[in-house]
């Protein structure tokens, strides 16, 4: 019974590679932070920070799923950027079908 894995056994570097970002996705996180108006860096890594909870100092910091998940999140920020919020859970929420009849 030596033929497959042993579960105690090290993995190949292949199984569990970080990959970084990808180019489109760096490009999209770029354009998401312009039309939010967020142009320095810093204020762009603290976002990066407050939305995903990971601190970076360089944008190739980034995993792909990271920055799967950043996008995400910036898109969310971006539909809510032009609503006043009046700190009314329900005054605040989303328009259901209801309410737009």
């Amino acid at each position: 019974m030596t033929d497959g894995l042993s579960l105690f056994e090290d993995p190949t570097p292949d199984e569990h590679t970080v990959h970084s970002l990808t180019a489109s996705q760096r490009q999209l996180i770029r354009e998401r932070f312009t039309n939010l108006g967020i142009t320095t860096a810093r204020e762009q890594f603290a976002l990066v920070k407050d939305l995903i909870g990971v601190r970076i100092s360089r944008v190739v910091d980034l995993t792909e799923s990271d920055a799967q998940s950043l996008l995400y999140a910036l898109q969310g920020r971006a539909q809510h950027a032009g609503r006043t919020r009046t700190g009314d859970s329900w005054t605040d929420r989303e328009d259901t079908w209801i309410d737009k009849l």
